[in-house]
């Protein structure tokens, strides 16, 4: 797929005969080439944002360019394409990302709006391809496949079938169906998913995977069933299990979930590695501004072992061809000038960066001229939770006839950060209530839905790390219900409270009082602020909520308790799931 449709062949042509002179050339660099993995110095001629001739050591021209760019003897590698994020997960809107990552070298995002599009479907996915024009870093969006995740085990504020993922699909900048992540639902060949794929298949478009823990006849029938790619793998033996299979594997390094050392452990062995690319899936903006965007994988593949051209080409060219785009990844003739400058490769800040062919930053600073916008942004509260009034209503109501106690599923997550385990623990019970006493590594969790439904589950959490108050947030993937971790269920109140007040986002509260607040008005996932005052809120209430820990964690550990469709048991406002089955289970064990 040719991702820019104004191409005048023979003006390029007539650049390389040196008939007519280039826009630009960088000069004095090491040029990096993807396609041989050598290293070379060289210089690049550049016109109508194509590349259009690279010249090695003592090639001249005869017409020489308009403009030079000294790149004194820095490697010039191409922009980096994540092949697979939220937007949403950034906090920050659209534009506003742009602005953020292309100065770390990222000139191509390929995003999956569902978290948005769960909160206020397709009009959230279009404001998102919409925003995404005020900034020069080029966006482009994958149609939701899975909202809500699981439908009937959880509760979301919009609903698409494969009439709304078609709508998507037909949009500009769309160019594919996103992270199918019902896998049950696809190798069991289930009516949504098949008709949702179905689409895709019909357009000839890109389909996304997710299916963790999936192998043998499972994945078989999963690859069969369309999709290509997955990043969500958890051993090495199943990095090279999907690599067998002809599928794409995305290395990730995201602020929830990094085991990026176990997924570089699965790909040695095999003589091939054009099927792994790089992506970032859920990274939040503090993270972007201090360590930055896929430059920061790159940087942590390379310390881990991976050799840095290698990891260039996973970053760019691979990156590319996963998607079938014909003229990105590369700096060679026919390819968009999409360029970096370093001074190493080792995922450090780029001295320059240039989007087909205009320098967009420079140390770090975003230079792009945007689009003048006078257009005020006003965005609607999503937050309506009917069913939260008063401290009892975050009490864990215990079942009728059970005596003093009740053997209760607690849920934990393991340290890969990905996977959910269960156990039966017997609780006391006080005046008809499940009771922590005794039991200083436990908390309760509610998920209470925020579209109006009224649900809402009760359920208790082992290992947390919770010491006192509550940590709340409406950032809760997928669905993004309101979702609290409290000791004290009067915490839980005054959270719910304070978080309808703003319109969303996340707080911590202690005795009763609000710590701190960080406000997403955009659907309750995104602020309209820059990074750097983002970050220095975000900043603010993690520190808010790590006093309340007795371990540290990242400041997304609440959002990852809902998901139906990881391993092991989860919570939705519907009750407890299993992930695997995707069948809601018993809270209690009466026998």
């Amino acid at each position: 797929m040719r991702t820019r449709k104004s191409r005048d062949r023979s003006r390029l042509i007539a650049a390389a005969m040196q008939q007519i002179p280039c826009d630009l050339t960088i000069e004095n660099v090491k040029l990096v080439n993807v396609f041989t993995g050598e290293v070379y110095p060289a210089a690049v001629d550049v016109l109508d944002g194509y590349v259009v001739r690279v010249r090695e050591e003592g090639e001249t021209t005869e017409a020489p360019s308009a403009q030079t760019y000294d790149g004194h003897g820095a490697y010039l590698i191409p922009g980096f394409i994540d092949t697979h994020m939220h937007v949403e997960s950034t906090m920050m809107i659209p534009e506003n990302l742009g602005r953020a990552i292309l100065p770390w070298g990222t000139t191509t995002v390929c995003t999956d709006p569902h978290e948005i599009g769960n909160v206020t479907g397709i009009e959230g996915v279009k404001f998102m391809l919409k925003n995404a024009k005020k900034a020069a870093l080029r966006q482009y969006v994958l149609a939701p496949s899975c909202v809500p995740a699981v439908p009937g085990v959880e509760g979301a504020g919009a609903s698409f079938g494969a009439k709304e993922v078609g709508e998507l699909l037909d949009l500009p900048d769309v160019v594919g169906i996103a992270e199918i992540m019902d896998f049950v639902g696809v190798y069991k060949d289930n009516e949504r998913m098949h008709t949702i794929i179905a689409e895709g298949d019909r357009r000839g478009m890109f389909l996304q995977g997710h299916a963790p823990l999936v192998h043998g006849k499972e994945l078989a029938a999963y690859r069969l069933g369309g999709p290509i790619s997955d990043h969500e793998c958890n051993t090495p033996g199943e990095v090279g299990e999907k690599l067998r299979a002809g599928m794409h594997i995305n290395l990730r390094a995201s602020s929830i979930v990094d085991n990026l050392p176990v997924l570089l452990e699965g790909c040695k062995g095999h003589k091939w590695r054009d099927n792994v690319s790089i992506c970032t899936d859920d990274v939040h903006a503090k993270d972007l501004l201090e360590t930055g965007h896929i430059n920061a994988v790159f940087a942590k593949a390379v310390k881990w072992g991976a050799d840095p051209v290698e990891a260039v080409k996973w970053g760019t060219i691979n990156a590319a061809r996963e998607y079938g785009f014909d003229d990105l990844g590369a700096i060679a003739p026919g390819y968009i000038a999409d360029m970096q400058l370093v001074d190493e490769l080792d995922g450090r800040r780029p001295n320059a960066v240039f989007l087909e062919g205009q320098l967009v930053a420079e140390n770090g600073v975003y230079l792009a001229q945007d689009p003048e916008d006078n257009e005020e942004l006003t965005f609607p509260n999503t937050v309506n939770i009917p069913q939260i009034t008063c401290e009892e209503d975050f009490r864990l109501k215990a079942p009728e006839g059970c005596g003093d106690s009740v053997k209760t599923c607690v849920i934990y997550l393991e340290k890969d950060g990905n996977r959910r385990r269960s156990v039966w623990i017997e609780l006391p019970v006080k005046d008809g209530y499940v009771s922590l006493e005794g039991h200083d590594d436990l908390q309760y969790c509610c998920i209470a839905n925020r579209y109006g439904s009224g649900d809402k589950t009760v359920a208790v959490i082992k290992d947390f790390g919770l010491k006192e108050g509550a940590v709340a947030s409406t950032v809760s993937h997928d669905s993004h219900n309101f979702t609290v971790m409290y000791k004290d269920p009067a915490d839980a109140l005054a959270a719910a409270k304070e978080l309808a007040r703003v319109g969303g986002g996340m707080c911590a509260v202690r005795d009763g009082k609000v710590l701190d607040t960080l406000c997403l008005p955009v659907g309750g996932l995104m602020s309209p602020l820059p990074c750097a005052p983002l970050s220095e809120e975000i900043r603010r209430v993690q520190e808010a909520m790590a006093g309340l820990l007795s371990k540290k964690g990242s400041l997304l550990m609440v959002a990852v308790f809902a998901l139906p469709v990881v391993p092991g048991i989860v919570v939705t406002d519907k009750g407890l799931v299993n992930g695997f089955t995707q069948q809601i289970v018993s809270q209690f064990d009466l026998n």
